[in-house]
């Protein structure tokens, strides 16, 4: 019988970190503008961010311990990257109801504004 394997591949300590830069950064100036703007819809942006660049670490604690992986590290880059995607997705739905205030656009809209945010 097989043994159990987390990874069936060798984590890239590199790829982890250009992503926690990365992450960082953006995660970093997103909030700056949150906070200056007072844009608070895009609170699920910044909440995104800091899962990503936070899963990347545990990315990158994986990697150093391989090929003799524990799951806290494991656990917690696939919880924290499987969540950011959604509260992107959210931010962008809050945008766009945004867009179709500003634009009075609802009556080209295939779903009400009011449905938008809900729906998603």
């Amino acid at each position: 019988m097989a043994e159990f394997k987390i990874y069936h591949y060798d984590p890239s300590m590199a790829a982890a970190i250009v992503f926690i830069v990365a992450f960082l950064i953006s995660t970093t100036l997103h909030l700056y503008q949150l906070l200056r703007t007072r844009a608070w819809f895009m609170i699920p942006l910044v909440a995104g961010g800091f899962f990503e660049w936070i899963g990347y670490i545990g990315r990158a604690i994986s990697s150093k311990e391989s090929p003799d992986w524990t799951l806290g590290p494991y656990i917690m880059q696939s919880l924290l990257l499987l969540v950011a995607p959604a509260l992107f997705a959210a931010s962008i739905y809050m945008e766009l109801s945004r867009i179709i205030t500003l634009v009075d656009g609802e009556s080209h809209a295939l779903i009400k504004k009011k449905w938008l945010t809900k729906l998603f």
